[in-house]
């Protein structure tokens, strides 16, 4: 080899070594609960004031209202606490339930029964998710017996067997078609701190509800970054690559698959919960009906498979288009209003069809282009059902 080969190709070692490096240091810091819970922190800071005032402000320039409602950025969080554990089962496992919504309503009307003996909302989060976790258990142990489309439609099933008895012959608990109205949570520490306190007078959206929001979110993203990151998290993984080699090796794939069923239900009882005392009302169709099911399935997709708070974007889009997007009135179209879900499903067409890996996806390969990395590469295979870019 000549002198002139040695240098070429020690060159590109260096450089493949240097993006590497920088791709494997990225991953590092995303593995550490420390930094993941800090960072999180922080944009969690920021968020309602971008939300809300800054769009708001926006929005007055455009003459067009685009900025968001106070209570908005307590809703997503809610929202993407449920996202973040559902996305354990979909994006990890790759197992796709339509029937979340049940652990989801069963919690918000336990919470809602149980504030009318104790209106304290840490502990009606507590029952909520004791609930949920304990309904997760027997629907889990029938339902993971079967795998893709009949799992599905277990799952389904299940649900709209909740939402139909929570309309007819379980009204007398739930209210039926009228919805569980008059739920009271008083405020934290014993009703001491109102959860419409407002923490900075200046800022409607910065509640100690969205407080009591975002520290529910560190805990369920701390959570999240544990499981991932664990070896529980990677026989999760596992088996959404390679359900065969995972029983090939010795492991019981029942017992993990309902573990990550189990789990996922656990983060819908708490924000339906979490729901229920945001909102202080429920209805079986908000609650219990397979179209909230559906919601989680978009967010998640919407946001990005297979990481741990990709799914949150897509719970911010969501209920943006839900609750800003509908409100405006467009000068040749009018109000959109109804037409929302019709405005979510281009949005989440485009999305889908040029970035396959969601909007997490997106942002994770421009900043891997911009600093020269490789990306994340933990991307597991059942996040984007075998797409390529």
């Amino acid at each position: 080899m000549n002198d002139e080969e040695i240098a070429t190709d020690g060159g590109a070692v260096a450089d493949t070594e240097e993006a590497a490096s920088g791709g494997s240091g990225i991953a590092r810091l995303r593995e550490r609960d420390d930094f993941v819970v800090i960072a999180s922190a922080a944009a969690l800071v920021v968020f309602p004031f971008l939300l809300v005032d800054v769009l708001g402000a926006v929005g007055d320039v455009i003459g067009i209202s685009i900025g968001g409602y106070a209570g908005l950025p307590s809703l997503v969080l809610i929202y993407g606490i449920i996202v973040i554990g559902f996305n354990l089962l979909l994006g990890y496992t790759g197992l796709l339930s339509f029937g979340h919504a049940a652990f989801f309503g069963s919690a918000a009307y336990s919470a809602a029964l149980f504030s009318q003996v104790v209106p304290s909302p840490i502990l009606m989060v507590i029952v909520g998710t004791i609930v949920a976790t304990l309904l997760a258990w027997p629907i889990g142990f029938v339902s993971i017996r079967r795998s893709g489309v009949y799992f599905a439609v277990l799952t389904l099933t299940f649900g709209q067997a909740l939402y139909f008895w929570a309309l007819g012959p379980g009204s007398w608990l739930t209210n039926g078609d009228n919805g569980f109205s008059g739920i009271e949570a008083h405020g934290l520490f014993v009703g001491a701190v109102p959860l419409d306190t407002q923490l900075v007078p200046v800022f409607d959206s910065y509640t100690v509800m969205y407080a009591f929001a975002g520290v529910m979110m560190l805990i369920a993203v701390w959570v999240g970054n544990r499981i991932i990151n664990s070896p529980y998290g990677l026989i999760f993984e596992a088996l959404g690559e390679n359900e065969e080699r995972v029983e090939f090796v010795g492991l019981n794939v029942f017992r993990y698959k309902l573990m990550a069923f189990v789990i996922s239900a656990v983060f819908a009882g708490v924000g339906g919960a979490m729901f229920v005392i945001h909102e202080q009302y429920i209805h079986p169709t908000t609650g219990l009906y397979w179209i909230q099911s559906g919601d989680f399935v978009i967010m998640t997709v919407l946001g990005g498979t297979g990481s741990l708070v990709g799914p949150v974007f897509g719970a911010l889009v969501f209920e943006y288009v839900a609750n800003v997007v509908s409100g405006v009135s467009l000068p040749m179209i009018g109000s959109i209003g109804s037409l929302w879900r019709f405005v979510l499903g281009a949005v989440f067409v485009f999305i889908v069809w040029v970035f396959p890996r969601g909007i997490y996806g997106a942002f994770s390969d421009l900043g891997a282009r911009i600093t020269g990395g490789g990306g994340d590469g933990n991307q597991p295979a059942a996040t984007d059902g075998g797409e390529s870019e």
